[in-house]
């Protein structure tokens, strides 16, 4: 369970936290400027404060020429709360309570806990989770133009570049419908080339998630590791 991966999901996790929104935004125009989809996609993340979604990852090691497929299911709340249930290519489970983070792998029956902010490379997930809607703060933003924009005017692909930087975060595109303004897939890049595709699909917001689906308790006879304690 490298530190790469639980950086990779969490950013992800901010973004399908971002996604959702209820019925309305895109009734009466599509947006057309940068600064009109963005305006729609932080009143979502505005009034959204949990989700539940399917998810499909792709994870692409250009180094290596590697690819990987996962898939599984993936939960949200606000402030700070996600759970990553992973049934594909194997079980595993990350979970945060905002605070902790647990790693949990069945097959090697052993759970990692940290604190989330040192499992982390880079603050900006925890930002939004934490209900900082404003993107402006932290990337410069571009619309970008390509055949499937132009041929589907459902489209809007987001091109987020942070001011900053980020160790882990390179780049982000938001691929946004104009049909509600939901975030439905989101590419990372890191410094190296490499991506992490999520796609969200079934989702549901708002139906009042339990506190308690963000906990974990390790099973008997499961190793507990803390890195960088006694």
């Amino acid at each position: 369970m490298r530190r790469g991966i639980v950086a990779g999901f969490c950013v992800a996790g901010a973004w399908g936290l971002l996604a959702l929104s209820g019925p309305g935004l895109g009734a009466a125009r599509a947006a057309r400027t940068v600064d009109e989809v963005v305006e729609r996609v932080q009143a979502t993340c505005l009034r959204t404060q949990d989700l539940s979604a399917r998810f499909q990852q792709t994870a692409t090691n250009l180094a290596l020429g590697q690819v990987q497929e996962a898939s599984g299911v993936f939960l949200a709340k606000r402030p700070g709360m996600m759970r990553w249930t992973y049934e594909k290519p194997e079980a595993r489970l990350f979970v945060t309570d905002g605070k902790t983070l647990w790693a949990y792998s069945p097959a090697e029956k052993q759970v990692i806990v940290q604190d989330v902010a040192n499992a982390l490379a880079s603050r900006l997930p925890l930002s939004f989770l934490a209900g900082n809607c404003t993107l402006a703060t932290d990337f410069d933003i571009a619309l970008v133009e390509n055949a499937a924009t132009r041929g589907s005017p459902s489209i809007r692909i987001l091109d987020l570049k942070p001011k900053r930087p980020e160790a882990g975060i390179a780049r982000m595109l938001l691929e946004v419908t104009t049909h509600g303004y939901t975030v439905d897939k989101t590419t990372l890049f890191d410094a190296y080339g490499n991506t992490t595709v999520i796609a969200l699909t079934h989702l549901k917001l708002n139906t009042g998630l339990d506190d308690q689906s963000f906990r974990f308790t390790p099973p008997p006879g499961v190793a507990v590791v803390t890195p960088g304690r006694p």
